[in-house]
C-alpha cells in the first residue's frame, strides 16, 4: 500500500483513539487471561517446589543431621572421659 498526501489528508471513519483501536477488548481478555495463567503457574510452582524441598528435608536431611550430631557428642564425651581436653 502506498502512502499518499490524500490518504493522510481524507478523515478517518474510526474515531477511537490510538490505544482503543490497538487494544480491543478481545486483545486484553487474551492479554489477561494469558497473564492470569502465568501467574497461577508460577505460583503453583514456587508452592509445589517449597513443600517438596520441606518434606525431603525433614523426612531425609533432618534425621541424618541430628544423627551426625548425636555421634559427634559421643565422641566428645568419650574423649572427655579418656582424658584429651580441647582448649
Amino acid at each position: 500500500m502506498f502512502f499518499t498526501w490524500s490518504l493522510f489528508a481524507r478523515k478517518r471513519e474510526d474515531r477511537r483513539p490510538l490505544y482503543r483501536r490497538v487494544f480491543t477488548h478481545r486483545r486484553l481478555d487474551i492479554a489477561h487471561k494469558v497473564f492470569v495463567r502465568t501467574l497461577f503457574g508460577v505460583i503453583l510452582f514456587s508452592t509445589s517446589y517449597c513443600i517438596t524441598n520441606g518434606l525431603i528435608y525433614y523426612k531425609y536431611i533432618r534425621p541424618l543431621k541430628n544423627e551426625e550430631r548425636e555421634l559427634l557428642e559421643r565422641e566428645l564425651i568419650e574423649a572427655d572421659r579418656a582424658g584429651f581436653h580441647i582448649k
